[in-house]
């Protein structure tokens, strides 16, 4: 529902288990190095050991700093430790992007999103973003070079992912493409899963604990939302036509199909200009939100035909073409809230910070 660290202070319901707590429990060692962003108290995680930690979750340990004590750790102990499942987190490509010693890069272009304004300032923004992309970029080549040293390449699963889109207005934050939109890059060669393919399907990234519990023989845990896209590695057919996510901090919520988007927003909010226009104010963290929004009301229902408008510009939900997609797509994502049990059915959701102050007063 929201960020684990302070002031928001989210955690995992009682009883809730980590993909660390599972394959701890399976006989595989688990180990962290660098950044989680799951738990305030990483000791609540359920790994045996953790490396390249700096007292606040390792968010401060460079890329190459976390690569280099994980290659280690692959070419020395990984060995002595299997089965084992390490958990490899960086703080880049997070703001501010100079973050250790990134500089900017633009050796190849800027590409700016169709949803940026082009000018001096958004490109110089992006090369930086881009220089962050670079070294996160070079800390994976040196853990897959120090796999490929320790022997134990052909028999390890690599998966590279994110949690979110990139860090701009229209992208991280919401639920528009660029904010779902995420990479994922999967690598197994003793298992068949090597180079040369890619795959369109809509995916989630509750589906990759059910996925990976698959590949490796391990029974899924009856409460998993997630569904096994395993069969995109052979012949298999696509485990779902649509996919859901939300914004807790935003009380959005949407379904997506590979043609349509319906967003259902919970909360008063105006529109985003498009394209915005952060010239005004590019600081370390976010621009300056006066500089993203028109003075336009954004509706309670939006719906975006894909396949005409992919960069969701025009919204279609009281256009009467449109009529039937909206009301099917409007069922399932109610239907959807129902089946996970979302607390925006029963109103405002009271955030930690909040259920604590009642508790304290005595109100709680």
């Amino acid at each position: 529902m929201g960020l684990t660290h302070s002031p928001w202070h989210w955690s995992l319901n009682e009883g809730e288990q980590h993909l660390s707590h599972i394959l701890r429990d399976a006989g595989y060692h688990t180990a962290l190095f660098g950044l989680q962003h799951e738990a305030a108290d990483v000791q609540t995680l359920g790994f045996e050991a953790l490396h390249a930690q700096r007292g606040d979750g390792g968010g401060r340990c460079t890329a190459d700093e976390v690569a280099r004590v994980t290659a280690e750790f692959l070419k020395t102990e990984a060995v002595k430790r299997t089965p084992f499942y390490a958990q490899v987190g960086f703080f880049e490509t997070h703001r501010p992007f100079d973050f250790g010693d990134v500089t900017p890069d633009d050796s190849k272009g800027v590409f700016v999103p169709p949803f940026l304004a082009e000018n001096d300032a958004i490109v110089a923004d992006l090369a930086h973003y881009q220089g962050a992309l670079r070294k996160a970029d070079e800390a994976v080549g040196i853990i897959t070079k120090g796999l490929a040293e320790s022997g134990l390449a052909d028999n390890t699963i690599i998966v590279f992912t994110v949690d979110h889109g990139i860090p701009y207005p229209r992208a991280k934050g919401h639920v528009y493409d660029p904010g779902l939109s995420i990479p994922l890059i999967v690598r197994w060669p003793g298992g068949g899963i090597q180079g040369g393919k890619t795959c369109d399907w809509l995916l989630s990234n509750v589906d990759f604990l059910p996925t990976l519990l698959h590949l490796i023989g391990e029974p899924i845990p009856e409460n998993v939302q997630g569904v096994s896209f395993s069969g995109a590695f052979g012949k298999g057919k696509p485990p779902r036509d649509a996919i859901f996510g939300f914004m807790q901090s935003g009380e959005l919520r949407c379904i997506r199909t590979q043609h349509h988007k319906l967003i259902r927003n919970f909360e008063p909010r105006r529109l985003f200009a498009t394209p915005v226009d952060v010239s005004v104010s590019v600081s370390s963290r976010w621009p300056n939100t006066a500089y993203l929004v028109t003075s336009e009301e954004c509706p309670a229902v939006q719906l975006f035909d894909l396949q005409k408008d992919p960069n969701e510009f025009h919204n279609a939900a009281e256009d009467p073409n449109y009529a039937d997609i909206r009301a099917e797509l409007d069922g399932r994502l109610w239907a959807w809230l129902e089946e996970v049990g979302d607390p925006i059915l029963k109103g405002p959701v009271p955030t930690p910070y909040y259920r604590r102050l009642m508790a304290e007063a005595g109100r709680g």
